[in-house]
């Protein structure tokens, strides 16, 4: 069947319908509409019966915004290289070349979380940051042989892991230098002791001995803020903790911002 204009005899020669770009840009006439409405075409005149008529202009221009929308760039950063591709040209290679890099950022985090998801699939169980976070302590003498960590300390423990973009593996290996510490694993044993300890009961002076005493063990400047927010963790923690529990780890905070 050949393809007969008839319909449109008084059509200028050379001019395409909407139907026809969409086709050789390969997209749909609504995608073509869409793009006019939100100002990335420029809309052509129409013919004498009141449809648009596109040239070859409007083809390599539809073209281009199909091949930038499928690289990624955001709808303004389109319309600004549309506005300038027929004066400044060389601000797409710029724009292009930090795109990306963005995108090599993203294929980054992306693949860090990928390798997680697949870790957390062969452990074939969600508990292995609990897991992982008992052996490193009974490794150091922090738990013994046959302790287990109480419910709040691995609801903790889950929730280190989901926060540290390195999970578990990142927390531990951010707490290397204290745990290395012979001298500073003794103190930490006892001040988690005393931690466990706090009743609705403590008094203010005994909450405030326990932050200083834990500031005290804490390294003392970091040229990097913890990947972990402390403020968070004490949100996400309040139900689990007691109100003393929770009246340290604030204050905790507190002391260390202030001394950051």
């Amino acid at each position: 069947m050949r393809y007969v204009r008839s319909e449109l005899p008084s059509d200028p020669p050379g001019r395409l319908s909407i139907g026809e770009l969409a086709g050789l840009a390969g997209v749909s006439p609504r995608a073509v509409r869409h793009y006019h409405a939100i100002g990335l075409l420029p809309e052509p005149a129409r013919d004498g019966s009141g449809y648009r008529r596109y040239g070859g202009k409007d083809v390599v221009a539809l073209v281009r915004v199909v091949r930038l929308r499928a690289v990624g760039m955001p709808i303004p950063q389109i319309a600004e290289q549309m506005a300038h591709a027929g004066t400044d040209d060389e601000s797409l290679p710029a724009a292009l070349r930090a795109l990306a890099d963005e995108i090599d950022s993203e294929i980054g985090q992306l693949t860090a979380t990928r390798d997680r998801l697949r870790a957390l699939a062969d452990s074939e169980t969600f508990e292995q940051p609990v897991r992982t976070l008992t052996q490193a302590l009974r490794g150091h003498g922090l738990l013994g042989p046959s302790d287990e960590l109480r419910v709040g300390e691995g609801w903790a423990a889950a929730l280190l892991d989901a926060l540290h973009p390195q999970g578990m593996p990142g927390v531990l290996d951010e707490a290397s230098g204290l745990l290395a510490d012979p001298a500073a694993l003794v103190t930490l044993g006892a001040l988690r002791q005393r931690f466990r300890a706090l009743t609705n009961k403590a008094t203010d002076a005994e909450i405030n001995a326990l932050v200083e005493a834990v500031a005290a063990v804490l390294p003392g400047s970091r040229t990097d803020a913890p990947l972990v927010d402390i403020a968070l963790m004490d949100k996400l923690l309040s139900d689990r903790l007691n109100r003393a529990q929770q009246r340290f780890i604030r204050q905790l905070r507190d002391r260390l911002a202030t001394h950051a």
